[in-house]
């Protein structure tokens, strides 16, 4: 029975260990940069200590780390719909596809951000004063994707839009880069 208590134990600190790691993950993806190192340094969950209480104080410690952001983090904008995405890699690269039709390039912006990528835009409703939508399967207004790239990138990433794709190529890297750089579409 004690040996059984001992696993599952065992067990539940390994959930714990692997849900703040996930929280810090999320800190690195929503700011681009790599959680700050604090005066008392992350620890791994001591016998003696309350497995939830553990968590809620690296929680509150997160939180805290995000607040004291201020106006670093915006908020994200409202989007309409989600553009479908396909993403490969290489050894040397990444290459996002991203399905746009109807979507003109002037309405679309790629931002390079530390080790975010984030692509937004719209796609307006076309207005014709002949006719009124009477109905539309088509998504219609802002999107928003942003994809984490955990190497880094190394260089300034390319866009390419045709027929309706638009196209992201990023070389990886390994060091980080925190100031936003806009992507140039050709």
């Amino acid at each position: 029975m004690a040996e059984s208590e001992n696993i599952s134990g065992t067990s539940a600190t390994a959930d714990v260990e692997d849900t703040i790691g996930r929280m810090e993950r999320l800190y690195e993806t929503l700011t681009g940069t790599s959680l700050p190192r604090t005066e008392v340094p992350y620890s791994p969950i001591p016998a003696e200590k309350d497995p939830a209480e553990h968590v809620e104080k690296q929680l509150n410690r997160l939180l805290t780390l995000l607040g004291d952001l201020g106006g670093d983090v915006r908020p994200l904008p409202l989007t309409s719909w989600t553009p479908g995405m396909s993403v490969w890699e290489s050894h040397t690269q990444i290459r996002i596809c991203m399905d746009l039709p109807g979507v003109p390039r002037d309405q679309v912006q790629v931002v390079a951000q530390g080790k975010l990528l984030t692509i937004s835009g719209q796609r307006a409703i076309n207005k014709n004063e002949d006719f009124r939508m009477h109905s539309s399967e088509a998504p219609l207004g802002p999107f928003r994707r942003t994809v984490y790239v955990p190497g880094g990138m190394r260089g300034e990433p390319t866009a390419e839009m045709k027929d309706g794709v638009l196209e992201v190529r990023i070389q990886k890297e390994s060091s980080q880069v925190t100031t936003p750089r806009t992507v140039r579409i050709n």
